[in-house]
């Protein structure tokens, strides 16, 4: 499975081995236990940037911060596909 990928739905699905740090634990150990990818609605993101430890951070809509260990301008390759309905991958 790739690191990152979009789909035409909106959906950018994360490796959970490639993340590095969730606001919230208890979510990020259930997804790195099942070894299943965390699947988020780019409508659901406010904003990309970083967060105050220099990591490449998803902020959502709903208190979450879903920090990632990819480049920033893969990231943002990956939201504006998903943003634009388009299917995308990083491996």
């Amino acid at each position: 499975m790739p690191k990152i990928r979009s789909t035409e739905d909106g959906l950018i699905y994360i490796k959970s081995s490639s993340i590095e740090n969730l606001k919230r634990p208890n979510a990020l150990e259930g997804a790195k236990a099942l070894g299943k990818p965390v699947i988020i609605n780019v409508n659901h993101i406010g904003f990309l940037s970083y967060n105050n430890e220099g990591r490449v951070t998803f902020f959502m809509a709903n208190g979450f911060e879903i920090s990632i260990n990819i480049f920033f301008d893969e990231a943002e390759r990956i939201f504006n596909c998903a943003k634009g309905g388009i299917a995308e991958e990083i491996a």
